[in-house]
């Protein structure tokens, strides 16, 4: 049975992507080709706003969507709970993802005024391309460490505006094409003819990117090439790579063949069938994406610790010179104790001369835990009887001074349960 965050996840890069897809198809192939509309086009422009607005509505009720399950299923309540109890309200004002949900909420309401000003096109694109590439920080790019991390991050913005170049231009292209057949002004099939080349030239450029920076994101998110086949993870994307090998055959053809023989009504209806194929296929890899997003990438999977008691609290972090398993047990309010492990990459233990724990809690003004941790005989340091004063979303700080070099510091929340 498909997870609903991942239907939910899904939905929103589409809305997202048709959004940032319409303005761009707007602004960088209408506006230039529609000189010859005159007042027709005004109305045609009204149309792709109208559009435009649509998909901002679909992608704020799907990420609020998202926030809800990612709260539920951070704080191990239903959903009801979460909507009902303001479950959610730690998520959104204390993680990252809730961070960047603002933001972006914030720029698609500024979005949706800005395309009621034709003057400001260069304001939309901007805006558009923020609330498109932002989801990256809260993917598996921004949860990658070091320079590395960087040039990953860089390279999983591209490829979200590539796609939102391309594939959320699709919806507005056919339109286009729907309104040359249907209208007996011959301006429009100049449009048609016009747009379509312009929209090819976009089209090559977003195919270059997302190929680019595919391969980069595979390099960090897949262990070796037999994770195509080895893994879940692996399957999905040898499957999302199989559909946009599909997508690229068809706009192969309407580059090569169907766009050298307009105005032909048959070369119209055909590009136009064949950009609604496009965009069928599209949607089939937009539902693998947020089936990934809920997916462990086979290169970051790092199995869990034996032994963690029920009720326990645990998370992995993982920075460029170190890794750490916390455990809090029991993971609730009141007296707990603290096992903290540090490992390299291959899971061996990471040589230190002590360790410090730090706890934050989840509201300012809450009594925060601030202790050194005492090595214990099978290499993992323990910091005992500490006070966990609320439940809620903590942030777990572990600085680590290593037998040489300077003191690392990891940190991630931690969830204590009510």
């Amino acid at each position: 049975m498909l997870d609903p965050l991942a239907l939910v996840r899904g939905l929103h890069f589409a809305a997202t992507l048709l959004t940032c897809g319409t303005v761009v198809f707007l602004v960088l192939v209408a506006e230039p080709a529609g000189g010859k509309l005159q007042g027709d086009f005004a109305a045609f422009r009204h149309q792709l706003n109208v559009l435009t607005w649509l998909a901002l509505g679909v992608a704020a009720l799907s990420g609020a969507a998202w926030l809800a399950l990612l709260a539920s299923d951070i704080l191990g309540a239903s959903l009801a709970d979460v909507c009902l109890h303001g479950g959610a309200w730690p998520v959104l004002f204390d993680t990252r993802f809730g961070l960047v949900w603002c933001v972006r909420l914030a720029l698609a309401m500024l979005l949706g005024i800005l395309i009621l000003l034709p003057a400001t096109p260069g304001f939309q694109m901007v805006t558009a391309v923020a609330l498109t590439v932002l989801p990256a920080l809260v993917g598996h790019a921004g949860a990658t460490p070091g320079a590395g991390g960087d040039v990953h991050l860089v390279s999983d913005m591209v490829h979200l505006l590539a796609a939102a170049a391309w594939l959320g231009g699709l919806p507005a292209f056919v339109w286009s094409l729907w309104r040359a057949r249907r209208t007996p002004n011959p301006a429009w099939l100049d449009f048609a003819i016009r747009s379509t080349r312009r929209f090819s030239v976009v089209g090559i450029l977003s195919v270059g990117a997302l190929l680019a920076s595919g391969l980069v994101n595979s390099w960090y998110l897949l262990a070796s090439p037999r994770d195509l086949v080895a893994t879940d993870y692996g399957r999905l994307v040898a499957l999302k790579i199989a559909l946009f090998a599909a997508m690229v055959a068809i706009a192969t053809v309407n580059r090569f063949y169907l766009t050298p023989r307009l105005p032909a009504v048959p070369a119209l209806r055909t590009l136009q069938r064949n950009s609604v194929a496009e965009i069928c296929l599209g949607l089939c890899v937009l539902l693998f994406v947020g089936m990934l997003g809920t997916l462990p990438p086979s290169a970051h999977t790092h199995a869990a610790p034996e032994g963690i008691p029920p009720g326990a609290a645990f998370v992995h972090i993982h920075a460029p010179e170190a890794m750490t398993d916390v455990m809090i047990n029991p993971g609730r309010p009141g007296q707990a104790d603290v096992t903290i492990r540090v490992s390299r990459e291959d899971m061996s233990l990471f040589p230190v001369k002590d360790v410090r724990l730090v706890l934050e809690p989840p509201k300012p003004g809450g009594r925060p835990v601030d202790q050194n941790a005492v090595e214990q005989d099978d290499g993992t340091w323990l910091v005992s009887g500490i006070t966990v004063s609320e439940p809620g979303i903590w942030t777990a700080r572990v600085i680590v001074r290593p037998e040489s070099g300077e003191p690392i510091a990891l940190d991630a929340p931690i969830v204590i349960e009510r």
